[in-house]
């Protein structure tokens, strides 16, 4: 007999933890559980993370007598109660959590958590990834398609919702990531550069799989440089810095900081590789790299240099575009 899914009012991970709790929207269409499929090919072992399958009941699907005048506590509540009297067997859940079993993640690493919808799909998901305790939240599809409303300026959208969405970073994961590995950082010397420079060495300090390309595109003619080694940003005086013409201070700066910022975070200096371009297209230079490299991620603050509300809240036109063309790799977004 199917094992029932177990039904919690919040995460159950304690805040004293040294490793990432990562939030994954589950849906009732056991194919498209893309969020699931890149869990299971990026992390694919034990002891790295620990991982909250979450899955929204609507009440209309439940058939709740009466629930479309109740509160929403209320509804709840009746979720609750009718799941537990009649032993619903939310099978997504089950599923994704054999599906994640498989590749060796332990059952003490995995919770499930069902809740009855209370507001839009995406309000419910970044409202339990901001308050139950998770560094992270996965979307499939139903992400892209929120993010496309978001950028389209879609009356539901409002400033509440924009600002939920800020408060942890978003993995858009797609269809699969065919085996690839690694993951490209994409910094700007921005405040969400840092943030989510930050949030990548929490996921991937304590992962062997695993190596960092910190890229940096300034603007100019496109052309690439030798990728310096750490030791060389970390070493370089700054006569050398001012030799090297046709990169600026202010870039191999922007790398240098990145590169601190992870090793101050835990990633050990021989997994950190940097590279340096000029283009006037930063998307295109992101979208070829992320290609060339076959990365699993590439990960990028969701605004650029600026401290207007739409510009921190909502998206730089270089992160919509390489969210727009992205299909083949994860897009770890923060803001």
């Amino acid at each position: 007999m199917m094992q029932q899914a177990t039904l919690m009012k919040s995460s159950v991970w304690s805040q004293n933890r040294t490793q990432p709790s990562v939030l994954i929207g589950v849906g009732n269409d056991h194919t498209k559980q893309y969020g699931i499929r890149f869990v299971r090919d990026f992390f694919c072992q034990d002891e790295l993370a620990k991982f909250t399958l979450f899955h929204l009941q609507n009440a209309k699907t439940l058939q709740l007598p009466g629930t479309d005048e109740r509160s929403a506590s209320a509804k709840e509540t009746v979720a609750e109660e009718f799941l537990a009297r009649t032993g619903e067997q939310l099978s997504c859940l089950v599923t994704a959590q054999a599906s994640l079993k498989q590749v060796g993640i332990s059952s003490n690493r995995l919770a499930l958590l069902s809740r009855l919808q209370t507001h839009s799909k995406a309000w419910d998901l970044m409202d339990e990834a901001a308050n139950g305790n998770h560094d992270a939240l996965v979307l499939g599809k139903r992400g892209k398609s929120w993010f496309e409303s978001m950028i389209n300026g879609s009356t539901d959208i409002t400033k509440e919702v924009i600002e939920q969405s800020c408060a942890r970073p978003i993995w858009l994961a797609p269809s699969s990531i065919h085996g690839r590995r690694n993951v490209l950082l994409c910094v700007d010397g921005s405040r969400s550069s840092r943030n989510i420079t930050e949030h990548v060495a929490q996921v991937v300090a304590s992962n062997p799989m695993h190596t960092i390309t910190v890229l940096h595109v300034a603007p100019g003619k496109k052309y690439t440089t030798a990728s310096p080694s750490v030791a060389f940003l970390n070493k370089q005086s700054r006569n050398q810095r001012k030799a090297q013409c046709f990169i600026s201070k202010t870039s191999h700066q922007v790398v240098a900081d990145a590169v601190a910022l992870l090793v101050a975070n835990g990633v050990e200096e021989s997994v950190i590789r940097t590279q340096l371009m000029h283009s006037n297209d930063p998307a295109s230079v992101i979208m070829e790299t992320s290609d060339q490299g076959n990365f699993a991620v590439v990960a990028m603050g969701r605004s650029g240099t600026g401290n207007s509300f739409m510009r921190h809240m909502l998206m730089g036109s270089s992160v919509a575009h390489v969210w727009k063309k992205l299909d083949n790799a994860c897009l770890w977004l923060s803001c």
